[in-house]
């Protein structure tokens, strides 16, 4: 099964916000110092997780990565 995988870069006000942030994607980093955590989400979900996201309180801006992960197969 292919998918196709979108990474967000999520950046918050105060770090204690990226455990709400881990809830809606694959957390890959999150930086303490600058405020940030790196996510991986459906394709399909992107709209709606992005979204969610800026409505959360505690959350400054979300970009999504220019980059996509495809190809994720399961044996």
């Amino acid at each position: 099964m292919n998918q196709n995988r979108v990474q967000l870069i999520v950046y918050l006000k105060k770090f204690n916000v990226s455990n709400k942030v881990a809830q809606y994607g694959h957390v890959i980093y999150s930086s303490r110092k600058m405020n940030y955590t790196c996510l991986y989400i459906n394709e399909s979900d992107k709209d709606q997780v992005v979204s969610k996201l800026k409505s959360l309180h505690g959350v400054q801006k979300v970009e999504v990565s220019p980059y996509a992960l495809s190809g994720i197969v399961e044996k």
